[in-house]
């Protein structure tokens, strides 16, 4: 095997980069912190989620005349379809839970701040991403709750001012929901966005490794920064960390098997779709916003929202990162996680 490695070595010089990438310091404070490690699963993640997509994909039909009944055969037919369906279901929602875990740790830690502002940013994208993965994915079972979101969701594109128009047909591929809507949808779950969430990943890193680590919020001592390397002691805890929340997606598939409803029928217009967990803020927030105020729901409080985190570096942009220094943000921080916890709550209610 020695042999086999260093024959690939001379001729591709593998050795070198792979070196760069697994020998690095890791500080202490971020190895002993399981919140740093939230980069790396949210890596994980996505390589399940690309793993199980590929295995459903070799069944999927996408039509809507074919793929409830795929989907219905990979569930309930198909030896370990359910476990495969399951698994991605559970890992589409851990991957939202664990972007803003990310994010919340960074937001706290200030690292958002000079040099840090694209690293930053690309991390804004990438919640962006991940969302947009769950409302892409609703779609393709082609069942009530899946076709029912999907019609609500295009409805809230229909109202943003002057464009809502062209944004819903785009969307849909016409005025209507069919064939168009249903293949525009599975070719930006299973290509675009794979692809942009790839990309912007390794963005991300090179911008890590090209910064650093943010450091420790109180310095201890006068000396330099302890620090351990990434190979083997820092990937060990990662890797643990990864492996437990693997084996959280299996139990939870088992005990909690992904849901499909009945066959989509256009004609049920008394239907009331559910979205998944982590849209419930927003579609209760529409709730106060009828009629000729629906814009301010559908775009303005978003783009606010949106545009908060993109000027964050630029506007909190002092040297101070302890966020008990930094009430402004942090009390931001502390009225948008209220909104939308309760939020949640009343929409679930």
């Amino acid at each position: 095997m020695s042999t086999i490695l260093r024959w690939l070595d001379d001729r591709t010089g593998w050795s070198g980069p792979l070196q760069k990438i697994f020998r690095y310091p890791v500080p202490a404070h971020a190895h002993h912190n399981p919140l740093f490690s939230m980069g790396s699963l949210l890596l994980v993640l996505f390589l399940v989620q690309t793993l199980t997509g590929t295995l459903l994909a070799f069944y999927y039909d996408p039509s809507p005349e074919g793929a409830y009944g795929s989907v219905d055969y990979m569930q309930f037919t198909l030896p370990f379809g359910w476990l495969v369906r399951g698994v991605h279901h559970w890992a589409a929602s851990a991957m939202v839970v664990i972007v803003v875990l990310h994010l919340l740790r960074t937001y706290l830690y200030g690292a958002y701040k000079k040099p840090r502002e694209l690293t930053w940013l690309v991390g804004v994208v990438l919640l962006l991403i991940t969302v947009t993965f769950g409302f892409t994915g609703y779609l393709l079972p082609w069942d009530q709750k899946g076709y029912w979101a999907t019609q609500v969701g295009t409805e809230i594109a229909g109202s943003v001012p002057v464009i809502g128009g062209f944004l819903r047909g785009l969307l849909r591929g016409g005025d209507e929901m069919g064939i168009a809507t249903l293949t525009r949808f599975y070719a930006v779950h299973m290509l675009l966005l794979p692809g942009a969430f790839m990309v912007l990943v390794l963005a991300h890193l090179a911008l890590m490794r090209h910064h650093g680590l943010a450091p420790a919020l109180i310095k201890r001592g006068d000396g330099p920064a302890k620090t351990v390397p990434f190979y083997p002691t820092h990937l060990a805890i990662e890797a643990g960390i990864a492996l437990a929340v693997i084996a959280g997606l299996i139990l939870a598939a088992s005990q909690l098997p992904a849901p499909l409803d009945l066959r989509a029928d256009p004609t049920d217009s008394a239907f009331v779709p559910r979205p998944d967990w982590y849209f419930l803020f927003y579609f209760q927030l529409l709730t106060y916003f009828p009629g000729n105020l629906e814009a301010i729901g559908t775009v303005a409080i978003p783009l606010f929202f949106f545009g908060s985190l993109v000027l964050l570096p630029f506007v909190d942009s002092g040297a101070e990162r302890r966020p008990w220094r930094r009430p402004i943000t942090s009390g931001v921080l502390l009225l948008y996680a209220a909104a939308v916890i309760v939020l949640t709550i009343l929409g679930g209610a």
